[in-house]
């Protein structure tokens, strides 16, 4: 007898319950399928029982004799044990059990696919090629991944108690006046137009140096965090250009509402130093995970995002159980054009080749994790020689981005006489900064949504406008 993960007493057990119940049917398709069984006739069984099941014809020890024969099946089912069906049957006392059978069933399965997966990444690694390595890490980190979320319990259910869910949900929005159904901003404008950033949205936050977008997708960061309806959705940062300590000083001077300068130095009021206290206890039990290496492959940060969602995962373990689980609910990236494609594509391809690739490794990252997944990225320097707002066109390398992303977003402000710079400019002026939805693939666009920007707490503020149909019910 090998070591293979199966139970055949399961499965010969589920098949007996099913011979004897009807109801052991409907529990059996809802968890598992016919490639679940390790016996081959097990299995040959298994498929003959659901092909009456679906000609309405009654299931049991007779019909089922029957219909093998007549189908000629009954040699690879019965192999010279004429005992087969009435021990099946006989060995099943409780046919109630049928669940607890097809979930070991699944469970069994679900080892035996680990080894296969294991196997075939074994395989490609001894065959890998020279520079292959980091292609052959993303693969098995993939198939891993695909074996491990598959679900065991897929149940039904009834209608009535979806329309209770649903009326719950819609009483919590009316209760707080919310439309949004995806991951929020807190941006009131631009969440009554998006409904919150969905599953599986590429969104890119396009700007020019020193406009704010780091700090844009900081307070975002922010309002999840905090927020009571979202206090469980996990976050995943990459910072390729800023350090993991840059981004939570930023992150403290928005939320405490203190200067980022004086944080940077220490010259804290008393005042302030409270602040800081309730800011770091509040912060602390977030949900945040920071990766800040600097020069990362768009197939590093699937497989780091993969980690993360694992993380999480692990997190509940050992959370209390009255608090709701975690899981990662949106990623962010800052920035787009500072990820490096493989090496084949550096060697072998243009630079909008490279961009290309990443914007559709992206893209596929949200949908594999079923998470928005917010890019940052840089515009031209077109926009300022004409003076005018941003527009699809002044992305750079803009072809790949804007066929790919789902929402494209530019922050916009004026500046006539202030060179570029590689940092954001931090000072005291609170200036206006236009959010401009130049791409919503499920909805509106929006041509200016202005927002105060304190630039000094590296923070922007919704702005209410009462003129405005963005603010209005």
């Amino acid at each position: 007898m090998n070591n293979i993960p199966s139970s055949i007493e399961a499965e010969e057990s589920l098949l007996g319950a099913m011979l004897q119940n009807p109801q052991a049917i409907s529990i059996s398709i809802s968890k598992i399928s016919s490639n679940d069984f390790y016996s081959e006739r097990n299995k040959l069984l298994y498929e003959s029982i659901l092909e009456m099941h679906s000609r309405n014809i009654e299931v049991n020890a007779e019909t089922a004799l029957r219909y093998l024969k007549e189908n000629g099946l009954f040699e690879k089912v019965f192999q010279n044990d004429e005992a087969y069906l009435m021990r099946i049957i006989d060995g099943t006392p409780f046919h109630q059990n049928a669940r607890y059978y097809s979930e070991i069933i699944a469970e069994k399965s679900l080892l035996r696919d680990l080894i296969t997966v294991s196997q075939d990444i074994q395989k490609s690694a001894f065959e890998a090629k020279d520079n292959e390595t980091r292609e052959i890490v993303d693969l098995a980190e993939k198939k891993i991944f695909e074996v491990t979320q598959r679900r065991l319990d897929n149940d039904f259910i009834h209608i009535r108690d979806l329309l209770y869910e649903a009326l719950t949900t819609i009483e919590s929005r009316k209760k707080h006046k919310g439309t949004v159904t995806g991951v929020p901003s807190g941006f009131i404008g631009l969440d009554k137009v998006t409904h919150g950033f969905q599953p599986s949205d590429l969104i890119i936050l396009a700007a020019r140096p020193s406009v704010g977008k780091t700090s844009f997708a900081l307070n975002i960061v922010e309002y999840v965090l905090t927020n009571a309806e979202t206090i469980n959705f996990g976050i995943g940062f990459f910072s390729l250009e800023m350090s993991r300590m840059q981004l939570v000083e930023r992150l403290i001077a928005s939320k405490a509402r203190i200067s980022l300068g004086r944080i940077r130095t220490g010259d804290l009021e008393k005042n302030e130093w409270a602040k800081l206290g309730q800011t770091f206890n509040s912060l602390a039990q977030s949900n945040l995970l920071i990766d800040d290496a600097s020069q990362l492959t768009i197939m590093e940060i699937r497989g780091k995002a993969r980690q993360m969602k694992y993380k999480f995962a692990e997190m509940n373990k050992v959370r209390d159980k009255d608090k709701p689980p975690v899981d990662l609910k949106l990623i962010i990236v800052d920035y787009l054009q500072l990820i490096h494609s493989t090496t084949g594509a550096r060697k072998n391809g243009t630079r909008e080749q490279e961009i290309a690739e990443i914007s559709r490794g992206l893209k596929a990252l949200a949908k594999e994790l079923n998470v928005p997944v917010i890019a940052l990225a840089q515009l031209s320097r077109a926009v300022e020689q004409r003076q005018d707002k941003p527009r699809l066109s002044d992305l750079r390398e803009s072809g790949s981005i804007e066929q790919d992303a789902d929402i494209v977003m530019f922050l916009h402000r004026q500046r006539p006489n202030r060179e570029d710079k590689d940092e954001e400019v931090i000072d005291s002026k609170t200036n206006q900064v236009e959010v401009i939805l130049a791409k919503h693939r499920n909805g509106a666009i929006i041509d200016g949504l202005p927002l105060n920007f304190i630039a000094e707490q590296t923070r922007f503020e919704n702005i209410f406008n009462n003129n405005s149909d963005i603010y209005n019910n």
